[in-house]
Parts: structure tokens; sequence; C-alpha cells
């Protein structure tokens, strides 16, 4: 382009001396006309040559173009520059005017919008612009890096910003310093970057030191909602404990819920060290405030949204660490409402009391001499099913009731699995040193 200029006013100028031959060389009654034609060229040639640094400065801006490569880490997303759509991810777009230009990414639930100063590529550097977002499913549950370019103008090559900020920075594996960021030390090359902080997950990406420019790496970072192994509170087997000292995923619970669905989802629950699992886990949830929410995040509030919960077994706990251990009252109360409304009466339960075998004989009928139908653990309890003078039925699994004496059982006051601080030490065992009636019996 700027040759094609230069030719224009080569050509112009050619125009003009041929113009002024041509004057010299007819009648004068001509000579007017041309003398007219003759000004214009001039006036054009002066305005071109006042006009020419800011007409150079414009063309030289449209001989190159930018570059954006845009992905997202779970779904698809649509991709705007400055609100027109270039595609849906992942995009690699060549097209870019060079210059700030407005970056948006659109899903069906979320959507992420920055501004980037791009740098017009050429024969010896590429600038390709790269934003990579996990779009989560809020601000604070959600992460990603934006890496960029600009003309340097002092002797820093890299420039690391995050959110939060105070993360540690390591290059090809070892650590050179927190954000925010800056090096003057990296030579010209390709680096492996890591961005970490405890209780977020890390970010990692493979960034490029050119010389003469700044390479700019913005990092947000995914708070863990869940621990890296849930394990159920003492004494219950389905109440999982969640609970988090981190002030911001306190404070909204309810997000902090969708955000544990997803990251089950994503990247998985690891229970009590079996493994990471991507089904969901947990079929409700139980905040320090004493809401309840389901499987899907969504507040349970009204008795319709509790009845849909009456199948409801493995939960999850939403505590601050800041409270201590086990549930706060109001989690407590909430829980013991929640499963008198969606279970109806609680159960009554009987534990099996220390018996000097370890166990306990069940029996197909209140006596000694009816035939065995298994053996209970003593520590345990089970549903109380029928009370009698000496012996009671009990279920002994989901297959089998029988009867057990009465001598080696204590009745438990109905709770929930989920209410381990409310549980209650075993009652110390009776005088008799065996179980059931005659201690043969036990031995054969």
């Amino acid at each position: 382009m700027i040759i094609y200029l230069c030719n224009f006013l080569s050509s112009i100028i050619d125009m003009s001396i041929s113009t002024l031959q041509t004057i010299e060389r007819r009648p004068k009654r001509f000579r007017l006309s041309n003398i007219i034609i003759y000004i214009t060229a001039i006036l054009i040639v002066l305005l071109l040559v006042f006009f020419g640094k800011s007409i150079f400065a414009y063309l030289k801006s449209l001989g190159g173009k930018s570059a954006i490569t845009v992905d997202v880490s779970y779904g698809r997303a649509e991709v705007f520059i400055n609100d027109e759509s270039i595609g849906i991810t992942p995009v690699e777009f060549k097209e870019i005017k060079p210059g700030a230009n407005k970056v948006t990414i659109k899903s069906a639930t979320r959507q992420y919008e920055t501004t980037v100063n791009f740098l017009s590529n050429n024969n010896e550097y590429i600038h390709n612009v790269g934003i990579f977002r996990d779009l989560g499913v809020s601000d604070l549950f959600s992460s990603g890096r934006d890496l960029w370019f600009d003309e340097s103008t002092s002797e820093i090559v890299l420039r690391i910003i995050s959110e939060p900020t105070g993360a540690s920075v390591f290059i090809d594996n070892t650590e050179i310093g927190k954000t925010p960021f800056t090096s003057v030390k990296l030579t010209e090359g390709d680096y492996d970057l890591r961005v970490e902080k405890v209780g977020f997950e890390p970010q990692k990406d493979r960034i490029r030191i050119q010389k003469g420019y700044t390479s700019n790496v913005s990092v947000k970072l995914f708070p863990t909602p869940v621990p890296a192994r849930a394990d159920p509170f003492e004494g219950s087997d389905n109440l999982y404990d969640l609970s988090s000292d981190n002030n911001q995923i306190v404070s909204d619970t309810q997000t902090w819920a969708k955000a544990v669905i997803y990251w089950n989802q994503t990247r998985g629950v690891n229970l009590e060290g079996i493994g990471l699992n991507k089904e969901l886990v947990f079929d409700y949830y139980l905040d320090y405030k004493g809401d309840i929410y389901d499987a899907r995040g969504n507040l349970a509030a009204e008795p319709e949204a509790l009845e849909e919960l009456k199948t409801a077994v493995r939960g999850a706990y939403l505590g601050r660490i800041s409270d201590g251990l086990g549930l706060t009252e109001m989690a407590r109360e909430a829980l013991q409402s929640f499963r008198t409304e969606t279970s109806g009466p609680q159960e009554t339960k009987v534990r099996i009391l220390p018996t000097g075998t370890g166990w306990l004989r069940v029996r197909s009928e209140p006596d000694t001499a009816s035939s065995e139908l298994a053996k209970v653990d003593e520590g345990k309890e089970y549903v109380l099913l029928e009370d009698g003078e000496e012996w009671v039925k009990i279920k002994a699994s989901d297959t089998i009731e029988g009867w057990v004496s009465k001598r080696y059982v204590e009745t438990v006051t109905p709770v929930t699995e989920e209410e381990p601080s409310m549980m209650e030490e075993a009652a110390p065992p009776p005088a008799e040193t065996t179980p059931e009636e005659p201690a043969p019996e036990i031995t054969t």
C-alpha cells in the first residue's frame, strides 16, 4: 500500500511536469484552463505532503492483522469481537484490526468479557492473543488465562497478575516469585508457566518471550469448593463435611452448592479416598445457616420442595471452619425438621451392647430354641420393629428380621444419621458375662 502511494505521488508529479511542457507548446488561448489544472495538481501534492505522515501511519496500520485463539474448558461458547460473532469455541481468528478490541465469550448460562490491546503480526513475530476460560457458575467460581503482548517500553519481558494475588509463580517447575510478578531476566524463547495457591485450582500454560515486547498473563484461579477427600462426620455414614475457611466461599452458600455440583461433574469428588467420581454424589446440601438445597442447588424452603427430598440419602454440609467441629445449632435444628417432614416420625432404634463375643444372635422366634437367622455386631444400631418383655424384634438387614435378647440392647433416642454430634455413647455393659441364656450356646 505504501509503495502504491509513492507511485501515485510520482505519477502526479510527472503529470504536473507534462502539463507545464504542454502549456509552453500550446497557443495562449488554451493556457488558462491548463493553468487551473496545474494549480489543482500542485494543491493535491501539497495536501499529500502536509497530511503524508498521518496517511502513512494509517496505511501502515492496515498492512498487518492481529490474531486470537479462544477456548473454554467445558462445553461450548460463542466468541464476539466488538459485539460481532467470530465463531463457536474453539476459535482461531486472524483478521482482527490492531488496537484495543472488546472480546466477549458467551455460553448458555455465563459470559466473560474483557478488552485487550492487539498488536499486528509481522514477518518476524506472531503476537497472538490467547484467552482460555472456565466460565464456571459465577464470577468467583470460574477461572482462566488471558495472554497478550505489549510493545516494550522498559526492560520488563514478563508481567503476571492473578486473582487472588499472592499466588506462586513457577517457570519450568521452578518457583520464581509471587503475583503480581514482573521479570527482566528471561531470554527469548518458550517456557512452561504454572500459577498456584493453596485452596485454589492451579493454572498452567505455555508462554513465549519475544525480544522488544512484554508478555502479559492475567490469571484467575478457581477456588476449590470441596476438599481433596470428602469424609463423613464421625458417627455418620451419609453426611459429608465440606467445611471451608475461605470467607468468599462461605459467604454465598447457594452458589457454593452449585459450585460443588459443577466441580463434581467436571473434575469429580473423592469420597472417603475411593477415587474421583463424576456422577452426582450428593442428594442434598445443608449449610451452617440452616438452609437446605436440593441436588441441583436450589433452595428447598417450601413443603413441596422438601417433599421431593424424601428419598435423599447422602448429604453435604457447607460449614465454616471458624464455627468449630460439627453442625451449628441452626443446621442441627434444620436437619431434624427436614428429616421429620420428609420421613415422618423417626424410627426407634436399638444399639447392641457389649456381649463378650463381639456379636449377638438373631433368632426366628423369641426363644433360645429357635433357629439362628444372623449375627449382629455389638455397638451397631438396628431399627426396632417390636418390643417384648425379654426379647425385641429388629431389622437386621434389608432382608432379615428377627429376635434378640433384650438384655443386650438399649433403646436409642430417635435421631438422624446425619447428626453425629447428638449421638450418645453406649451405656456400660450389664453385669452378665455371657450373651443370651446359656454360655455354651454362644460358643457353639
